[in-house]
């Protein structure tokens, strides 16, 4: 800021504002650097280059406040930032450290400054190790080619380990290898966790910390297993009766015989085997490389008897067992994971049907079986809508005269598919899935009118199941039948099965007697194949008894038999009850039941069933 005129002949301390000694400077090299001032007071960053001359030194200087001033302002500005930065030379030996990079790191910048940037072991996703020369650093430096948002792991000075999401960039642009090179991180070790929590419970059941069904469906795809030798078997496992544990013990105790039974199958299994839950109280295990279904049913019959050991919950012991299905699946089985899951689930359903605590194999039968099972029970829904359900009737004679007494009406389905389908097959499935009301019904409606339109002379006789005795409605449902079809309720005989009557005597007593007040008579089916006695029934207001056709059948054959039924219609006529054997299919067994003074009769022998036009 001075003159030249004010200048010459000063002080060249003066002049420079700050002191100056030519030939110190000369001899520590010929440059320095030095905050001077100018004429107005100001500070500035000065370097000031000295050469000798004759009778003196020339002195350069070169007014580098901007620069000093930004790169301060950059270093603290990476000073502060929180993401790591180091500077490695083109030598490889680190240059400076920022302190994010010293808390990230775990080291010092004393420590670290002017050794080689390889200073801490890094490794891959995987846990490879990463070889020195392909650190990111070393491939900026050498190459020249940017790293961005490269994934590695550090060990830390203490043992630790940080994940780092990692950049790397060359400081100049000049092309010149090897090149400085700037290395920025950021430390990702708390997000790969939370990410890594995120997979686990997407991956995992949050109660047990089993594999979910998506992941077994998984472990069981084509190519998961073309990497296993041998055969694969998928265990299906259901708990039996769990829902009484729930419903009973509330849902906290039931989560708890969940986690135990999580557990246990884990240490059941071996190792490499998948454990998974499915849902609610269904497990699987994947068990790779057995040698036939001899070594399944030993790991199925050993994951059992894990299962019944006593659980104790809340200072309760619980016992716990379990129906398992099972599917093998041979090398090169196109079948994906979720097909065979279905298949062992329907395994597990058969053993279901067996009883409890049982196992069951899957094949291609059982697959049909249980596939016609669900048509059936979703057709049987539209089947009275379609018209696919009729009645044949069955006459009932009297021993005594010999004539027609009654007709036993008889549902039979006409399915579109399949054909003729007999009671014996839908009457059960109606019964499971609550369509037992709706097809009950309109049975009764279809009876009692076809009987009132073709022969109003004649008793009908119609069955009712289990769950229709639970049915609020029953009675009223018979009362509009008869009323619609204008046939007497007298007219009508309800059966009931001996077990349907023993399941809840209580309520099968009211329901009874609020059928008799409408008028209808009530009949005992199958009598002698359930547990009740004769004094049980003497509670229940029924008029007729009907022998069960195991009894029947064993007349001529069996002295055995023929005290049986003889008993039973000693017994019978004894409370004024009429009996009825049914099942009569040769000449030999009408004229014994007739001997024993049996009253009526039904069989083959006497008249098939046939719908009521044939009548």
């Amino acid at each position: 800021g001075h003159r030249a005129t004010e200048a010459i002949g000063r002080p060249i301390g003066h002049v420079v504002g700050a002191p100056l000694d030519p030939a110190a400077v000369l001899e520590a090299g010929g440059v320095a650097q030095a905050q001077h001032r100018g004429s107005d007071g100001e500070a500035l960053a000065v370097r000031v280059s000295v050469a000798p001359m004759s009778g003196g030194y020339v002195l350069i200087c070169a007014d580098e406040t901007a620069r000093r001033r930004a790169e301060n302002h950059f270093t603290a500005v990476v000073a502060a930032i929180q993401e790591g930065v180091l500077v490695v030379g083109a030598t490889g030996l680190v240059e400076s450290v920022n302190p994010a990079a010293e808390r990230i790191l775990g080291v010092r910048a004393l420590d670290v400054v002017g050794k080689a940037a390889s200073l801490t072991e890094l490794h891959d996703e995987t846990g490879q190790p990463i070889p020195l020369a392909q650190f990111p650093s070393a491939v900026t430096r050498t190459t020249g080619r940017s790293q961005h948002g490269r994934i590695v792991g550090a060990r830390r000075p203490d043992g630790s380990r940080v994940w780092l999401s990692l950049s790397a960039r060359a400081l100049t642009a000049d092309g010149k290898l090897p090149a400085a090179t700037v290395v920025s991180f950021t430390d990702i070790t708390e997000r790969r966790m939370i990410d890594s929590r995120l997979e686990h419970d997407a991956t995992h059941d949050a109660l047990t910390g089993l594999c979910n069904r998506t992941v077994t469906i998984n472990r069981l795809s084509p190519a998961a297993r073309a990497h296993r030798s041998g055969v694969t078997a998928v265990l299906f496992i259901d708990l039996d009766k769990f829902k009484v544990i729930n419903d009973s013990l509330g849902h906290s105790a039931g989560d708890e015989v969940l986690r135990v039974v999580g557990t246990r199958l884990s240490r059941s299994t071996r190792r490499g085997d998948v454990v998974g839950r499915l849902g609610g109280d269904e497990f699987t295990v994947i068990a790779y490389g057995v040698a036939d279904p001899d070594e399944a049913t030993a790991l199925a019959d050993h994951i059992r008897a894990e299962l019944n050991r006593p659980i104790t919950v809340d200072g309760r012991q619980l016992h716990v067992d379990a129906s398992v299905g099972i599917v093998l699946a041979e090398p090169g089985d196109p079948r994906d994971g979720a097909d065979l899951l279905r298949d062992a689930d329907l395994a597990m359903y058969q053993a279901k049907t067996r009883g409890r605590g049982r196992v069951a194999f899957f094949d291609v039968e059982l697959r049909e079986r249980i596939q016609r099972r669900l048509q059936l029970e979703q057709d049987l829904r539209m089947a009275p809508l379609n018209n696919e359900l009729w009645l044949a009737y069955q006459p009932i004679i009297d021993l005594r005269t010999n004539q027609r007494a009654s007709v036993e009406a008889l549902l039979r389905w006409n399915h579109p598919r399949y054909g003729l389908i007999l009671p014996g097959e839908f009457i059960t499935l109606a019964e499971e899935s609550d369509l037992i009301n709706i097809v009950g019904a309109h049975m009764l409606h279809t009876a009692t009118r076809e009987i009132a339109e073709q022969t109003p002379d004649l008793q009908l006789t119609v069955n009712l199941s289990a769950r229709q005795l639970d049915d609020p409605w029953l009675v009223s449902a018979v009362r509009n039948a008869t009323h619609k079809a204008g046939l007497s309720p007298s007219a009508l005989c309800l059966e009931i099965t001996e077990s349907a009557l023993m399941r809840d005597p209580t309520l099968a007593a009211r329901t009874l007697a609020s059928l008799r007040d409408l008028g209808a008579r009530l009949a005992i089916d199958d009598f002698g194949t359930g547990h009740s006695s004769l004094a049980q029934l003497l509670t229940l207001p029924l008029d007729t008894l009907k022998i069960d056709r195991s009894f029947t059948a064993g007349l001529g054959e069996s002295d055995e038999a023929e005290a049986i039924v003889t008993s039973i219609v000693a017994m019978a006529h004894a409370v004024d009850l009429t009996v009825v054997a049914e099942g009569v299919e040769t000449v030999e067994q009408l004229e014994i039941l007739r001997s024993l003074g049996c009253d009526q009769a039904q069989g083959f022998l006497l008249g098939r069933p046939v719908p009521v036009g044939s009548l």
